[in-house]
């Protein structure tokens, strides 16, 4: 079964104050997916933060011009 985090948990496990989860669910390109509980309760599975992660991911050589030969 899948680890399940509160939003105290979700945020420190991603390194992050528990607002900036509220931040990436309702206001980035990429919503954060989460499960709403009640009206200021929800829930994040620990797989789908490691795929949100993933998703987020740029290759910084890209953005500084570095070439990978």
């Amino acid at each position: 079964m899948d680890k399940r985090f509160d939003t105290n948990e979700a945020a420190a496990y991603l390194g992050v104050k528990p607002k900036i989860l509220w931040e990436w669910r309702n206001r980035t390109p990429i919503p954060l997916p989460c499960y709403r509980i009640s009206k200021r309760k929800f829930i994040y599975l620990k797989s789908d933060l490691d795929n949100y992660l993933a998703q987020c991911r740029i290759d910084i050589s890209c953005h500084l011009g570095v070439s990978n030969d």
